[in-house]
């Protein structure tokens, strides 16, 4: 539970941002939603009239950054992505800084949050079926881990390629097709999921394939594809299933704020 003198605000337009403050208030919080991810005036007004000692940021890195005389010293910020330039001020102050997307209990649920999105944006997009299609996903971290779990048990067939012999020995210990992934260029027909955080595929000429990029810091092509064939899925928790990602998230913060 949280105590009484601690104020939480939350910073984000995400809806399990919001839907977070909201089921912090009903746990008995004092806490107050600030919709919008951009430091701006009325951002600082609120950090000036509230006086927040625990500040929860927008699940994507915001525009701007807090200046660190509008935090009290006994602040805790909790911070979703966010790079290590936009933190250093926070932690040269010595500010305590707790990165929600850390805690490891919360990155699980969040990734099976995320693998049942894909589902519906595959139905949404496609109008195809599951069982009997064949899925490639490039890596196999939590996500990747998750949605090829949700698939095979729909009965889809999942190839898992990945450059580590750690990663391809566990995917086949767990049933899945597996891939060594030696060159950035693929020629695969089906459906491919990417889950790799950096800009490395490269798509051969002959390829019939439809990509789905799941992976955190999206963007994994090295050239330009049609729409149709390439689309980004950023922030499936909070777009689908808001009540449930929220209470997720409200668990991790509580947890975290209890160490």
């Amino acid at each position: 539970m949280t105590n009484i003198d601690e104020k939480w605000l939350f910073i984000g337009t995400d809806q399990r941002i919001s839907e977070c403050s909201r089921i912090m208030k009903e746990l008995g919080a004092n806490t107050f939603h600030h919709n919008g991810n951009v430091y701006t005036d009325q951002l600082s007004h609120a950090l000036d009239e509230f006086a927040p000692n625990r500040i929860v940021c927008p699940v994507l890195q915001m525009e701007g950054a807090i200046p660190v005389d509008k935090i009290q010293k006994d602040a805790i910020l909790f911070p979703g992505v966010a790079s290590v330039e936009w933190l250093t001020p926070f932690h040269e102050a010595g500010l305590t800084v707790q990165p929600y997307l850390k805690e490891i209990e919360f990155v699980w649920e969040n990734a099976r949050l995320t693998a049942e999105g894909f589902l519906t944006e595959f139905y949404s997009s496609t109008k195809r079926r599951i069982f009997g299609e064949h899925f490639y996903i490039a890596g196999f971290g939590k996500v990747a881990k998750m949605t090829a779990e949700v698939l095979s048990s729909l009965g889809a067939s999942v190839t898992i390629l990945a450059r580590s012999d750690d990663q391809l020995g566990e995917a086949a210990a767990l049933g899945y097709n597996t891939m060594p992934l030696t060159t950035d260029e693929v020629s695969l027909e089906g459906f491919f999921i990417n889950t790799i955080p950096s800009r490395w595929l490269s798509v051969s000429q002959n390829a019939n394939i439809r990509i789905f990029d799941l992976a955190s810091a999206p963007g994994c092509l090295k050239d330009n594809v049609p729409d149709e064939y390439y689309t980004i899925h950023l922030g499936l928790p909070g777009k689908h299933f808001p009540v449930d990602a929220a209470k997720a998230l409200a668990e991790a913060l509580l947890r975290m704020n209890s160490r």
